[in-house]
């Protein structure tokens, strides 16, 4: 029974090896992250590292964690440019025998002002009539639980609201996730978001008939673990890729035919459960951040370096209970 169902999610999974040319940065508002930890580490939190951020990165990560928590994050992206926030519950409390073993919920939002709405003037110039905000909203609702006494499964779907300022946008999309635990010192991820291809539709208000839909493609995510305790100090690496099939070369690391890859590492070392020093890259971006656990209480901030744009600069903070 158990083998039977492993089968049928990684049947489930390999699914989304599809090849697509169109709609290639729709979902580009939701790939950002969430965590002080996980930015920190350079967004490698595939398989571990494991927080209140769990159903966003991982959702089968949540089977991991116990009791429950309530998870806030706010980062100031790329200097002031968009305000990136994030609100999470996640219950995870253990249940004899039942396939679902932890909940969550989950907030993102990534917007900011400065969209310049403009009309032309008598001598066919353009001139300001007035300044919008935009916004991206993502609410999801996450599930997980455990395939086999080795692998664990969650899937997550997402609602999507969009607002550009002339144009509102409504979608639906899912994401699953894998962990296998090889060993105490090793675990592997996969994670897949957008599987289904997800949508977002338009108003119509403001583009022309025929352009008021767009899809979001899946891209898939492996991961790794590995760590190291010795005495008080415990270290771990961190390493996963984003995986796409849509044709977009030059806007990733590596790239070839229709087939890209992005990468991102990241190593944590910590004293006695309670502090943790972290460093990373994201995308080649080098990342820093710490970490400070005390009782039921845990604080991350994090820092990361952009060549083109303004420094990004993360908190987030959890409470278990």
């Amino acid at each position: 029974m158990q083998k039977s169902k492993v089968i049928l999610f990684l049947s489930l999974m390999l699914f989304v090896f599809q090849v697509s040319e169109s709609a290639k940065f729709a979902g580009e508002a939701f790939s950002l992250g969430v965590g002080g930890r996980s930015l920190a580490l350079g967004g490698a939190t595939i398989a571990g590292g494991f927080d209140g951020t769990a159903g966003y990165w991982n959702p089968a990560g949540m089977v991991s964690l116990s009791d429950r928590s309530v998870t806030a994050m706010h980062a100031e992206t790329f200097g002031s440019l968009l305000n990136h926030d994030y609100l999470a519950y996640i219950d995870s409390r253990p249940k004899e025998n039942a396939l679902i073993q932890s909940f969550g919920f989950y907030l993102y939002y990534l917007g900011g002002g400065g969209i310049k709405i403009t009309q032309l003037n008598e001598f066919n110039r353009p001139e300001v009539l007035r300044e919008e905000s935009h916004g991206d909203y993502l609410l999801a609702g996450s599930i997980a639980g455990s395939l086999h006494e080795k692998i664990d499964f969650g899937i997550t779907a997402k609602i999507i609201y969009r607002d550009i300022g002339t144009e509102t946008g409504k979608g639906l999309t899912m994401d699953a996730g894998l962990l296998y635990r090889f060993k105490q010192q090793l675990h592997l991820g996969l994670m897949v978001t957008d599987i289904t291809t997800g949508f977002i539709r338009y108003s119509g208000e403001s583009f022309d008939s025929g352009a008021n839909s767009e899809s979001i493609y899946p891209t898939v995510k492996p991961g790794l673990m590995m760590t190291h305790a010795m005495r008080d100090f415990s270290g771990s690496f961190f390493m996963s890729g984003d995986i796409k099939f849509e044709n977009i070369k030059y806007a990733a690391q590596y790239w070839s035919g229709v087939l890209s890859l992005d990468t991102h590492f990241g190593f944590e070392l910590g004293y006695k459960n309670v502090l943790f020093g972290r460093t990373g890259f994201d995308i080649g971006r080098f990342t820093a951040g710490a970490g400070f656990n005390f009782s039921n209480i845990s604080l991350d901030f994090a820092y990361l370096q952009h060549d083109d744009l303004d420094e990004t600069y993360r908190i987030s903070g959890s409470y278990n209970f």
